[in-house]
């Protein structure tokens, strides 16, 4: 028998090969088929569930529209159209938070796990405190600054939290809670903010002079805050020998 040369040992070294793969191939095709549509699937279900997201959001946030148009309705006895979809009107407030009420309930309940759900939440506490309800007030907008504490909304969920706290009598854990934030690097409010609600608490509590020295800081660290003009003013009201020095100007005066 004649010896191979070298490109026919290569060849049939190729030819092995692929002979190799394709018994492979046939042995594991039950095994490679499988495999294959496993990812597939998984693909497939992935952007299946990622339109799903996309339709549920787009759903949840026109509810919420929706709910927030009738919450902020106009009341006319005369003539009210609490059906009418693009501008609903009512005969009374209470008409006008009932029929919110139960839109925001459906839309928390449909869409509880969206931004727009949890938005919708805050609209809920918000009809609580009408309803004479502070303590559902305080789980709905609790959990909502838990969840979403970076939120636009947060500020002023926070903000409520003060305001309904220091009217059922927690003034004086509202007052501990602001002055704490006021040493704070970063607190989770502006600071004018922070002081504003820490000098309204303390009035609230009768500590007039830190009441006074809390608004003068408005006034003295944050002349263009909107809260500088009625914290003068309360300057002036709490601790008239300090009036004309508050930063603003003498009374009787205004500027341009």
């Amino acid at each position: 028998m004649s010896q191979l040369n070298r490109k026919d040992m290569k060849r049939d070294e190729l030819a092995d090969a692929m002979g190799r793969g394709v018994e492979y191939a046939e042995s594991h095709a039950r095994t490679l088929i499988t495999a294959v549509g496993v990812v597939i699937a998984v693909a497939l279900l992935t952007a299946l569930w990622f339109m799903y997201r996309s339709s549920r959001t787009e759903k949840a946030n026109v509810a919420l529209a929706q709910a927030i148009k009738v919450y902020q309705a106009p009341v006319d006895p005369s003539a009210p159209k609490p059906d009418d979809p693009q501008n609903p009107t009512f005969a009374d407030d209470a008409a006008r938070r009932a029929k919110a009420k139960g839109m925001f309930e459906k839309l928390l309940d449909d869409y509880g796990s969206t931004a727009a759900g949890d938005i919708g939440a805050v609209y809920l506490g918000q009809i609580a405190v009408a309803e004479g309800q502070p303590d559902r007030a305080r789980e709905l907008w609790s959990d909502f600054v838990k969840q979403h504490g970076d939120h636009l909304l947060a500020g002023a969920t926070r903000v409520n939290l003060f305001h309904l706290d220091r009217n059922t009598g927690k003034a004086e854990e509202v007052a501990k809670t602001l002055t704490a934030m006021v040493d704070q690097t970063e607190p989770p409010l502006p600071l004018d903010i922070v002081l504003s609600e820490l000098a309204a608490t303390q009035e609230q509590l009768g500590k007039t002079q830190e009441a006074v020295q809390s608004y003068q800081r408005i006034v003295d660290e944050f002349p263009q805050s909107p809260y500088a003009q009625s914290a003068r003013q309360k300057v002036g009201e709490l601790d008239p020998s300090r009036a004309a020095g508050a930063g603003g100007l003498p009374p009787g005066m205004t500027g341009f």
